[in-house]
């Protein structure tokens, strides 16, 4: 009865209405087990054409290790690749066994029926090797469906050149000391300045990366106690737009609009205005690192703010690994999934890609490990730290995409000018509208 529900809200959606035909269905088909005598069994793996490189190294030492599993490698942009998982899923494709999921899209993806619940697959002790923010954005209802590669952070870059032009004292990097969020306002005052004269600031004091994306400003919201969904994913009124969201919306918008000591720029454009002198504070993520180093710029690292008597919370949250439920050799796939999520390599997906792991084994190697003592490094001990202790996961909801496009859209308003309130009411008045289709096939 659950499935036939699901059927009927896969109808209305556009995206998947390949998988609405009147095709008959394939069912899941019994594990194929690979076996020495055997031959190669191939499975086919999805993966984002950004990580060709490092991805490669993964598989190459994966067939070496298992001679008789070959992976066959499909890269595919992070659009396109999540538009071929909802179209090959939702027909019951067979010719994929891997996919990468982005951890939000966990929910959705569970409840489609796509993925193959892990636990067993990959013995149930898995769970416990992950920081727990990892486990838990990528389960639904008590069971794994999609393993972490890795996990993300964020902390707080700093342009020491700026800072010491206007006569500011560098923050700590140690996450005992970190700024709160009013801290930043009176720094990024100071830092910001008007140098052509033409009555507009030129200079800002602060920045985030992610301008306008709930990946990372919803942080600003948590440290307020606000919770931006019910627990079923399904409502948004009163919580999207409760008064703590509101509150911290009223603070993202007092950064551009009253303070002005942030820039009203594109995400896009983030990066480049820290690297050009142009932003004092920037708050983005570690893999921002490479193109800092590159800049040549002469910068420091800071844990992430928190409101004063609020809760420290940090961002996290990053790409998974599924095994289809239309996949015939899920014993195969699984042996992959285990080998790049906890096995070697894990390893070396870290040493190649350089996200912050989400494996405890390899947090711990970073902790003992003395060239992560050291500046610039550090980055990624204070990183590590952060996945343990404050990092909250996003929202679970079925209507992931829908929720985030609306809240996005909202902050791009509040950015702009608009009043918090009436964007996050609209906003939410949206959402509960879009995820009423879901309520059926939620328990």
């Amino acid at each position: 009865m659950k499935k036939m529900k699901w059927i009927a809200v896969c109808a209305g959606i556009s995206l998947l209405a390949a998988g609405c035909s009147a095709k008959p269905e394939a069912q899941p088909q019994p594990a194929a087990k690979p076996s020495d005598n055997a031959a190669p069994v191939e499975i086919t793996y999805l993966a984002n054409s950004s990580w060709e490189k490092p991805i490669k190294k993964v598989v190459d030492a994966f067939e070496k290790e298992n001679p008789n599993i070959k992976v066959n490698l499909q890269l595919s942009p992070t659009t396109k690749l999540t538009e071929t998982i909802e179209i090959k899923l939702a027909s019951k494709a067979q010719d994929l066994d891997v996919i990468s999921v982005d951890v939000p899209l966990t929910m959705g993806y569970a409840l489609k029926g796509y993925l193959e619940p892990l636990d067993a697959l990959l013995g149930a002790d898995a769970k416990s090797k992950w920081i727990p923010s990892a486990t838990e954005a990528g389960s639904y209802q008590g069971q794994l469906m999609a393993a972490p590669m890795n996990s993300s952070s964020v902390v707080l870059f700093y342009n020491k050149d700026l800072l010491q032009k206007a006569g500011v004292a560098f923050p700590s990097d140690q996450i005992n000391y970190r700024m709160t969020w009013e801290n930043v306002v009176e720094v990024a005052k100071k830092l910001s300045a008007d140098t052509n004269g033409d009555g507009q600031n030129d200079v800002f004091g602060f920045s985030f990366d992610q301008v306008g994306k709930a990946y990372q400003l919803l942080a600003l919201a948590q440290s307020k106690n606000a919770k931006p969904l019910s627990d079923d994913g399904l409502t948004a009124k009163g919580y999207t737009n409760s008064p703590e969201m509101v509150n911290a919306f009223q603070f993202y918008s007092d950064l551009f609009n009253k303070w002005k000591i942030s820039p009203k720029i594109k995400r896009e454009e983030a990066l480049d205005y820290f690297i050009s002198g142009k932003v004092a504070l920037f708050l983005a993520s570690t893999q921002n690192m490479p193109r800092i180093k590159d800049a040549g710029m002469n910068f420091g690292i800071a844990p992430h703010p928190y409101f004063e008597g609020g809760k420290i919370v940090t961002p996290t949250g990053s790409w998974h690994v599924g095994i289809s439920k239309y996949s015939t050799k899920k014993e195969a796939a699984a042996k992959f999934v285990q080998f790049l999520t906890l096995g070697k390599g894990s390893k070396i997906w870290f040493d190649e890609n350089g996200a912050l792991p989400a494996s405890k084994e390899l947090l711990d190697q970073i902790d003992k490990d003395s060239k992560y003592q050291e500046f610039p490094n550090n980055i990624m001990k204070l990183a590590a730290s952060e996945a343990r202790e404050t990092a909250a996961p996003r929202p679970k909801t079925p209507g992931y995409l829908e929720w985030e496009n609306n809240v996005n859209k909202a902050f791009e308003d509040i950015k702009n000018g608009s009043d918090p309130k009436k964007a996050l009411d609209d906003a939410a008045a949206l959402i509960d509208n879009q995820l009423k289709k879901y309520q059926s096939v939620v328990k």
